[in-house]
């Protein structure tokens, strides 16, 4: 979910998949096993910081974690929606999830914005930013054309030096016009001040009707994507310093989004249905 648009920038790259292996260690008498979705490298980390969205129903995100975002005039991406802080756009739905709505409306936007559709961008910025670590979501996916949605990072020094000189980190990307696809990118800065941008697509089957895991292994030297603890593509710092600098030696903040349109959004045909749900279950950060 670039800052600026991203439409031209996409460039599909076969992701790299492994075997699952089901680890069984004897430790001190006891069996200690790692398999299925979880990777195995995971069970030596330590959870961090997460949010599991257990509000009431219709309660907003948590405000010791979340901030929103507000407002219209496309993003940087010629997005359609305008982003409000209404629970009808993000709230709780007392079962554990986060639930972020696009809702398609007439009523424009409270900044002037002539937009049709209203949706939700909630971060971390000023409450949370982490450098490292594994970080994840667990979300199901809209399934309507035109939608877009993502859980990506930005480099805490955003509000004082811009984009893309803060870096930036998608975790996961999905847009509805290439139905099962998901990707995760790295953005920077080119040594002459341009924007360099890699990244690595899979397909996700059933992304828009069940629940999956989308996770970035994020260390000194390299970022690991991952959908259910299976990689499917890396990227590291000598492929990045071809290209730019690595701005990836800070602390970065988390956001969630769903747009709508946009540049790498497409075309919103009539045949979607409002409103379109992004349904997240949880998001952690393991250092």
């Amino acid at each position: 979910m670039a800052y600026v648009a991203t439409g031209a920038l996409t460039r599909p790259v076969r992701g790299r998949g492994f075997l699952q292996l089901c680890l069984v260690i004897l430790l001190a008498g006891g069996l200690v096993t790692a398999c299925g979705g979880e990777p195995a490298e995971q069970t030596h980390r330590k959870l961090v910081w997460s949010d599991e969205f257990e509000g009431a129903a219709g309660a907003p995100p948590d405000p010791a974690h979340w901030v929103h975002d507000t407002g219209g005039h496309g993003w940087g991406n010629h997005e359609l929606q305008c982003y409000t802080d209404s629970p009808e756009n993000a709230s709780t739905d007392g079962a554990g999830h986060l639930v972020i709505r696009a809702v398609r409306t007439d009523a424009g936007c409270a900044d002037g914005a002539a937009t049709r559709y209203t949706s939700a961008r909630i971060t971390t910025s000023t409450k949370y930013a982490t450098t490292h670590g594994r970080i994840e979501v667990r979300a199901k996916l809209p399934d309507g054309r035109g939608t877009w949605p993502a859980f990506w990072m930005l480099g805490d020094d955003f509000p004082d030096v811009g984009w893309p000189t803060s870096g930036e980190i998608d975790v996961m990307e999905h847009v509805g016009n290439k139905p099962g696809e998901v990707s995760g990118t790295l953005h920077g800065m080119t040594e002459d001040g341009g924007h360099w941008y890699l990244t690595r697509n899979t397909q996700v089957p059933a992304v828009t009707s069940d629940f999956h895991t989308f996770a970035a292994d994020w260390q000194e030297d390299s970022v690991t994507l991952s959908v259910d603890g299976k990689d499917y593509g890396r990227i590291d710092r000598d492929e990045v310093e071809e290209k730019g600098t690595w701005p990836f030696d800070k602390p970065f903040f988390l956001l969630l989004n769903l747009a709508v349109g946009g540049d790498l959004g497409g075309e919103v045909p009539p045949s979607t249905t409002w409103p379109q749900e992004y349904v997240v279950d949880w998001v952690r950060v393991y250092g």
